[in-house]
């Protein structure tokens, strides 16, 4: 990797022509983005919004078209740098097609060519100076347009750059026709929440964070808007449910429950459900879910909550008995038959989550875990600066 060497020297180089780091603590302060909106609509009767996986959902199709596409983030931080190391994965499981980011082939030393997979900031006020070679690994601006500096949240960066990673991955499949007449299972929220929460409130950059993940979402509307021209249809499987509460602005079930998450809606339905009804898959929903941008624009997702139970029998024990996720769909597509390649890829082949997305994750956390071992050894560091930001 003569190249990432290169960046490595240059790195060193600086910091050793620097007196004082600054103090940019704030900037390392948790954030992250919730999703929530007032205006949430359930789109069928109360009493048909619950229902019990019928098996011909699971077993009545085959599919071998189906795409996943997953990011991984690792982040090697010293005094006087933070670099974030953001990796991505799309590929098929059943024809073992792949377009990752950056490829095998730079990882293994055999080309030296690749996408940005990088995001540099020194500690200091004087930027490192890359040359235009270099430079095209590196994220440097956020997709406003603002500079990546010493006072940019961390925690935002890792998570504009993954966003970035799966947009570029989306592109690229698009432009080999990988994507055509497929299915695209996307590991999170195809509009991302520009709501940003912070353990304290501490930033005035707020509307920077917010103008960013905004860019970010004109961005990927318009490839799923490409992936339809193409009969290919994204399909957001969203699994952090304690980050969202769509259940609770609207209580489909009428729990009676005010402002809590969806995972804790969930979780209180599937204690109920096992009670009275033993241990059995359930799709809740659909409902769509509206976000409205902030020049007006109005989009729509429709969605269904997915449970599957961990385990055959009721146990007594503090943990939830089922696995619960979110699959939701861009427009107006209220039928049920979207769910069925999620099915087909999870509970059909005894699997809680999309196998598709469990390999895309694998790989590009693989891929993150070298890069960043790497750099780690080339910098004469500890394992301990990986560390910090590994659970984002």
């Amino acid at each position: 990797m003569v190249n990432l060497e290169e960046i490595v020297e240059k790195i060193r180089s600086y910091a050793s022509a620097q007196w004082k780091p600054l103090n940019d603590e704030d900037s390392r302060k948790p954030a992250e983005t919730i999703e929530k909106s007032g205006d949430v609509e359930l789109l069928a009767e109360p009493r048909k919004a619950l229902k019990h996986f019928d098996s011909s959902l699971a077993k009545e199709s085959h599919y071998f078209n189906i795409y996943a596409i997953d990011s991984s983030s690792r982040v090697v931080e010293t005094p006087y740098v933070f670099v974030a190391i953001t990796t991505g994965s799309l590929l098929s499981r059943f024809t073992g097609k792949a377009v990752d980011c950056p490829p095998i082939g730079f990882i293994t030393g055999a080309v030296e060519d690749a996408c940005r997979f990088l995001t540099i900031i020194p500690s200091f006020q004087a930027p490192v100076d890359f040359d235009d070679r270099l430079r095209k690994f590196l994220y440097t601006e956020n997709p406003a347009g603002m500079r990546y500096d010493h006072d940019y949240n961390k925690y935002v960066i890792l998570e504009e750059a993954r966003l970035l990673t799966e947009s570029y991955l989306v592109s690229k499949s698009v432009e080999e026709g990988l994507l055509e007449d497929s299915i695209l299972l996307v590991d999170g929220p195809l509009i991302y929440p520009s709501t940003i929460e912070v353990s304290t409130p501490y930033s005035a950059r707020f509307e920077v964070y917010r103008s960013s993940l905004e860019a970010i979402n004109r961005a990927r509307l318009a490839l799923w808007g490409i992936l339809r021209e193409r009969n290919a249809l994204a399909i957001g499987i969203v699994k952090r449910l304690y980050k969202s509460y769509y259940l609770s602005s609207c209580d489909p079930l009428r729990l009676g429950v005010s402002d809590i998450n969806d995972e804790a809606y969930l979780t209180a339905l599937s204690r109920s459900i096992a009670g009275e009804e033993g241990l059995r898959p359930y799709i809740l929903g659909p409902l769509r879910i509206r976000t409205t941008m902030s020049n007006s624009t109005r989009i729509d997702r429709v969605a269904w909550y997915v449970g599957i139970p961990r385990r055959l029998y009721t146990s007594k024990t503090p943990l939830t008995h089922y696995t619960h996720y979110r699959v939701e769909v861009l427009g107006d597509i209220a039928d049920e038959s979207v769910l069925k390649p999620v099915v087909y890829d999870s509970l059909n082949i005894g699997s809680l989550l999309p196998v598709s997305i469990i390999i895309a994750d694998r790989r590009a956390r693989k891929f993150s875990s070298i890069l960043a071992q790497y750099l780690v050894f080339s910098m004469g560091l500890e394992k301990a600066g990986l560390h910090q930001y590994l659970t984002i």
